[in-house]
């Protein structure tokens, strides 16, 4: 069974060569296009290992974890909970779908074994060969997958070293002031701009949030991290002491 995860360097060299034999064999470039592709190969060969798939640690802290939308460590660490296992569940389908796509192969080598017609024959191989392509993009997507199930995991010790016992124990226990500070912080930010629907959603949470936290007796702690005007605004706003 292939496992790109464990190849040395050497090999996934090598299986990267299969793209550019596969447009080779179709005769699709002329050859000038060639000349222009082939002094690429090894670019193109680190581009393919290299590239991208999924989102890097900048992009999980800075776009995913932004202090607007998750203000709180505790609101960090379950979001990092429900992305990881995302991450997770989604690398389980793919080994389905991987081991899958190998049964396929086999199939269709069975098949070019006992295929007389020559036309037929070449058929089937070319489609063992998009197969095989398929399954070093499989083994890529997996590679990056683990990569980013591993960040989740560090992010996730991070912040629960800020949290309270209470906090780790259940998602509900600190959404009412996470998401109370994070409708704060939207609403400064967003001032008198916004469409006339996004104002009245978030200002409608906002209120909702307030006055629960009231209720509960811990509105204290949703404001003690924002500067005093902000704090006296929002008292004066509901006639808090």
């Amino acid at each position: 069974m292939f496992n790109f995860l464990n190849k040395p360097e050497k090999e996934k060299e090598q299986l990267t060569e299969t793209p550019f034999n596969i447009i080779q064999q179709a005769q699709i470039l002329t050859d000038d296009d060639l000349e222009i592709l082939n002094p690429l190969k090894k670019e193109l060969r680190e581009t393919f290992i290299k590239s991208q798939t999924f989102r890097t640690r900048t992009e999980m802290e800075i776009s995913v974890l932004n202090d607007i939308k998750h203000p709180t460590s505790a609101s960090k660490f379950w979001q990092s909970v429900r992305e990881q296992n995302v991450m997770f569940n989604e690398l389980v389908m793919l080994s389905y779908e991987y081991r899958k796509n190998l049964i396929k192969i086999k199939i269709i080598q069975r098949k070019i074994e006992n295929e007389t017609d020559e036309l037929e024959k070449e058929l089937l191989q070319i489609e063992a060969e998009r197969k095989f392509f398929i399954s070093k993009q499989q083994e890529k997507i997996a590679k990056d997958r683990i990569r980013e199930i591993k960040a989740w995991s560090e992010i996730k010790e991070r912040e629960a070293g800020r949290m309270s016992p209470e906090e780790l124990k259940d998602v509900d226990n600190h959404q009412l002031i996470s998401y109370t500070r994070r409708w704060i912080k939207q609403s400064i930010t967003m001032g008198g701009g916004g469409s006339p629907s996004e104002r009245q959603n978030l200002l409608g949470q906002l209120r909702s949030g307030i006055l629960l936290c009231i209720k509960k007796g811990i509105i204290d702690k949703v404001l003690n991290t924002f500067p005093k005007e902000i704090q006296k605004k929002v008292k004066d706003e509901y006639n808090l002491k």
